[in-house]
């Protein structure tokens, strides 16, 4: 009797563990299919060496999208907390009164005229050496929920584009709702087969991280690729000989009354390669 139940317990602990596995491979936040950002340009050469610090303009709504407009107060938090945690580059958050000061306007289009000055402007005050230029093109906070993000880094120096992305990630789609529902399971609820679903996809704001997270990590990621490619000829280079030398860049504080320019130049985005932005 005793040999029999053993053998009943052991059958059952099969039966259950292969009912778990069948549930698994029904899972869409295991099996998919899940959204891939597409419309992503990232330079060929990733971030300069001494890229360190990046001055983020004030988070602005696409022209005349009414629900992005009043999306963008209830994300804003989010999309610093984002670029923070990421650790890509030290963030100084410009506000909308601190630009006015410098260049008489509240907010900066990627693709307007910009006032004379403001990027000279920026890295006398904030001592950075790239700018981020982010506008919300898509907000709906109803279900589905619905984020879309045109982000476009620049460096100060050379005025290269070094990162761009126009996305919209809409959880009405199939592949955005299981990658999101993936990325809450694995952060937020790590011991649950799936969060609720009222969690995943009525939240504009866990959307709106979501979102920030997987377009920071294509940078994250192509970046490292690059680097890592980097350091192996840097590394060769000092098997023979050869030695570098590394510089820190200055840190100022932003002052609140800069000087206002009166008069326009133009930083056009540059043109990335076929394909990309």
């Amino acid at each position: 009797m005793k040999t029999q139940a053993i053998y009943l317990m052991l059958v059952g602990s099969v039966l259950l563990g292969g009912c778990a596995q069948i549930r698994q491979m029904d899972d869409p936040t295991i099996k998919g299919p899940f959204h891939t950002a597409v419309n992503v340009h990232v330079t060929p050469n990733g971030l300069p060496a001494t890229f360190r610090r990046v001055a983020v303009l004030p988070l602005i709504h696409g022209r005349g999208n009414r629900g992005a407009e009043r999306g963008v107060p209830l994300v804003r938090q989010v999309f610093t907390q984002e670029l923070s945690r990421a650790r890509v580059f030290d963030v100084v958050t410009i506000t909308p009164e601190q630009l006015y000061t410098m260049a008489g306007v509240r907010a900066v289009y990627a693709d307007q005229k910009l006032p004379v000055g403001l990027i000279d402007k920026i890295k006398e005050v904030t001592g950075c050496q790239g700018v981020l230029f982010a506008e919300l093109t898509t907000y709906r906070a109803y279900p589905p929920v619905a984020v879309g993000w045109k982000l476009h880094l620049f460096d100060l120096e050379t005025e290269e584009l070094l990162w761009a992305t126009d996305e919209v990630y809409d959880a009405g789609q199939a592949p955005v709702a299981n990658a999101l529902r993936r990325h809450l399971r694995d952060s937020l609820a790590p011991n649950l087969v799936a969060p609720p679903k009222s969690i995943v996809l009525d939240s504009p704001r866990e959307l709106a991280r979501f979102s920030l997270h997987d377009l920071i990590g294509i940078l994250i990621e192509k970046n490292a690729k690059v680097g890592f490619s980097l350091a192996e000829d840097t590394g060769s280079q000092r098997g023979s000989g050869t030695t570098g030398t590394e510089s820190e860049q200055p840190e100022p504080a932003l002052p609140e009354t800069p000087e206002t320019p009166e008069t326009n130049e133009n930083l056009t985005p540059a043109s990335p390669e076929p394909g990309a932005l």
